[in-house]
């Protein structure tokens, strides 16, 4: 496995909303919006490639203060439960902090709760109704 930065609108970045649409939204009847990729060209996108191959990706949006936001976290369905999600929040996270923030925060989808709980994530506040699921606040 192959953690890497991807380049907005680079190839490898046209993968990593093809992933986010199937896993994200098509299970919901929904699409990947320009309210979901606004201003992305300001955000940092980073990925897991098994040769050539997309495993996972997230985007995270720099909030001011040393706080970064991560958004779109989406897993190829073949490699859930093996640890991909783990590895790549683990990378993030490290190369958030050479960048110098210190702080990450997320709005967790509720089915999601466990899995960044078990990274040492801890939720804030109460759940609200994000495209149309459950979510809660979550920071680290």
């Amino acid at each position: 496995m192959t953690f890497t930065e991807i380049v907005h609108n680079s190839p490898e970045y046209q993968q990593t909303l093809a992933l986010r649409e199937r896993v994200l939204r098509i299970p919901l009847g929904l699409k990947l919006s320009d309210i979901d990729t606004d201003d992305e060209d300001q955000q940092l996108h980073f990925a897991i490639f098994d040769e050539w191959s997309l495993l996972a990706c997230v985007v995270a949006k720099p909030l001011g203060s040393g706080a970064v936001k991560l958004r779109q976290m989406a897993v190829c369905p073949q490699q859930q439960g093996k640890g991909v999600g783990r590895h790549l929040l683990e990378f993030v996270e490290d190369a958030l902090r050479q960048i110098g923030f210190q702080r990450i925060e997320m709005s967790a989808r509720q089915s999601a709760i466990g899995f960044y709980e078990k990274l040492g994530y801890r939720t804030s506040g109460g759940f609200y109704i994000e495209q149309g699921i459950p979510h809660i606040k979550m920071q680290r």
